[in-house]
């Protein structure tokens, strides 16, 4: 029989978080499963479709922070951070890169039960897996790319480059930034890969059209933007 359960991914280094978490909301009802790093975390919510994230701040070899802009190539999900700090500034870090929620450790289970309840009763918009800005649109669950009515076929990684620029257009994102989104911990890129593939999706994209939408902002970096 198919699922019925509300499905909670939880992402988590420390074991016994992750046990605890497992056993608590399995028995509030919630169909869970547990990843114990970034990597495998993005794994399982790629593989799974959960319907709430749990994500913990700080863990080895992908953080929190960094893993979350990741999760948000590939789900609209609503993500609860978790860490022992709870500094402001923290916060409004995961917050900016795309968290919804934040509880600090120690939490009691009522209230993160709680605010799991809130996110999972959030209306939920038609057409939630179609990103658009001006006259392009990616269709996440499909992969498909279309301009003006027209479809235009990318490789994998020009697909990243462009849904990581459209899901914030008009946002600047540094080369760095780029490459931390885009290519992960992928060790065998080439020098120049983000100027690369940047020239790579400008063919595709924009010739042909009336105006470009891949802008260089010299010094800074690369938007998606309509001017």
């Amino acid at each position: 029989m198919p699922e019925t359960k509300p499905r909670v991914a939880i992402i988590d280094d420390e074991p016994r978080i992750r046990e605890l978490l497992e056993l608590t909301l399995g028995h509030h009802g919630y169909a869970v499963r547990t990843a114990p790093d970034g990597p495998a975390g993005l794994d399982l919510v790629k593989n799974w479709a959960p319907d709430v994230i749990v994500l913990d701040v700080m863990m080895p070899m992908v953080s929190g922070i960094e893993l979350l802009p990741m999760l948000r190539r590939v789900t609209d999900a609503p993500v609860v951070m978790l860490s022992a700090r709870g500094e402001v500034d923290t916060k409004v870090e995961g917050l900016s890169h795309g968290a919804d929620d934040y509880l600090s450790k120690p939490f009691e289970m009522q209230e993160l039960i709680a605010h799991i309840d809130a996110k999972l009763r959030r209306p939920h918009l038609e057409n939630r897996n179609v990103i658009a800005y001006d006259d392009i649109s990616v269709n996440l669950d499909e992969h498909t790319v279309v301009r003006a009515g027209k479809r235009i076929e990318l490789s994998p990684l020009e697909y990243d480059l462009l849904v990581t620029l459209l899901r914030r257009p008009r946002r600047v994102f540094t080369r760095d930034e780029l490459l931390d989104l885009v290519w992960g911990n992928e060790k065998d890129v080439g020098q120049n890969a983000v100027e690369r593939y940047i020239s790579y999706l400008r063919v595709k994209v924009d010739e042909g059209f009336t105006r470009p939408l891949i802008q260089t902002v010299r010094g800074a970096g690369y938007t998606l933007r309509a001017d």
